[in-house]
């Protein structure tokens, strides 16, 4: 448990000091980032002050909408309430590490999407004709409820300031009627009060492990499942016998809706032969080998020639383009695709080289028309010859 000594480190100077250096990262040419840090000293200050009060409210978030891959809102905190969920979150983490099980990945430290690959591919490697069911919840962040998260957080939290300010973070937002089309009327979604946790919150990211937490806890003491693994919401169990997970299926289905309120997404649901690959994490992936997601390909190359066209109407720089395609080269990198990563950087450089000589051509056509500027020893009236 954690005792009353939790929320005393978290307000501490010490732990807010180190917390706003590391909400800087990303963020040192934001406006608030440049006033916080030239008020450095004074607005930790009132933080502690109002930490320490009680009287401390998270300010409104600034609210995006990303298409990329999927449709989501982004709700960003203010930069101060960034410094508070970094002092919490490096408290809380480390503590909730400890119980967290070995397969459960994202948002957890040296658990990222290439660590999830090679679980899956010992998986695959450990036991032959192996069928996987995959899992996913439908809309997690919005469907989080608010009174059982406040439950999970008090089964471990025993600290009464520590667990009024996380009533505070959590009550700072919910997911209003956005989603409310998706689900029944009478479904947990709707009767059992509010939910939603933003999706731009470190403490969220925190909130939404210790939430399906209890689904590893259920899936490996319950269903004695050998070969589970999680990344965030999307769930994959492993078994020889497809039966079996059919079972596991519905069992793991009527625990998120019973007991976390959750709803899986009937048309994600899928049940096959392993050897077909299995699709995660944005790969296809195999015992010894694996490729990136077909549609994955399909939404870079999308979003890619959009950009080779604002790079020729001046919108898009060279840089910018540069740096999204390594970034996407990069990823593409861990499914063996260095004939796409060589395709994609050779149709860059032939329009680099467009532009390029676009550039010259405009350069020389206004040379030619500027006027001839002649010198007045061309009309002193002397004969040269």
């Amino acid at each position: 448990m954690l005792d009353a000594t939790a929320f005393a480190k978290i307000a501490s100077l010490e732990a807010l000091a180190k917390a706003h250096k590391k909400a800087l990262i990303g963020k040192r040419n934001s406006h608030s980032a440049t006033a916080t840090n030239f008020r450095f000293m004074s607005d930790l200050l009132q933080i502690q002050r109002e930490l320490v009060s009680g009287s401390y409210r998270p300010m409104d978030y600034r609210r995006r909408i990303i298409r990329e891959p999927k449709v989501r809102m982004i709700e960003a905190p203010a930069f101060r309430d960034r410094i508070v969920h970094h002092a919490m979150h490096g408290i809380l983490s480390p503590f909730y590490e400890r119980s967290f099980i070995r397969d459960s990945y994202a948002c957890r430290p040296d658990k990222g999407i290439h660590r999830a690959m090679a679980r899956v591919q010992h998986f695959l490697r450990s036991e032959p004709n192996l069928y996987v069911c995959k899992i996913d919840i439908s809309k997690y962040y919005p469907s989080v409820n608010h009174a059982k998260l406040r439950e999970l957080l008090r089964r471990k939290i025993d600290d009464p300031r520590l667990l009024r300010l996380l009533d505070v973070i959590i009550d700072s937002s919910d997911s209003g009627d956005e989603h409310d089309y998706l689900f029944p009327t009478d479904s947990n979604y709707h009767t059992k009060g509010r939910r939603g946790i933003p999706i731009g919150n470190l403490t969220s990211q925190l909130f939404a492990n210790i939430y399906l937490h209890e689904a590893d806890m259920f899936a490996k003491q319950s269903l004695h499942a050998k070969f589970y693994i999680r990344y965030m919401d999307d769930i994959l169990l492993f078994h020889q016998d497809k039966a079996v997970l059919q079972e596991w299926q519905r069992k793991i289905t009527a625990f998120l809706y019973d007991e976390l309120y959750l709803t899986v997404n009937p048309r994600k649901v899928r049940i096959y032969p392993s050897r077909l690959g299995v699709d995660f994490v944005g790969y296809i992936m195999y015992p010894y080998g694996k490729r990136v997601r077909a549609s994955s390909l399909r939404r870079f190359r999308r979003k890619f020639h959009r950009n080779l066209k604002a790079y020729h109407k001046g919108a898009v720089s060279e840089q910018r383009l540069d740096d999204m395609v390594n970034a996407w080269s990069a990823h593409v990198r861990h499914g063996s695709g260095e004939p796409l990563i060589k395709q994609i950087t050779e149709e860059l450089d032939s329009h680099k080289f467009i532009a390029f000589v676009r550039k010259k051509h405009r350069q020389n056509l206004r040379r030619l028309r500027k006027p001839t500027q002649l010198s007045l020893l061309d009309f002193d009236g002397s004969d040269s010859r």
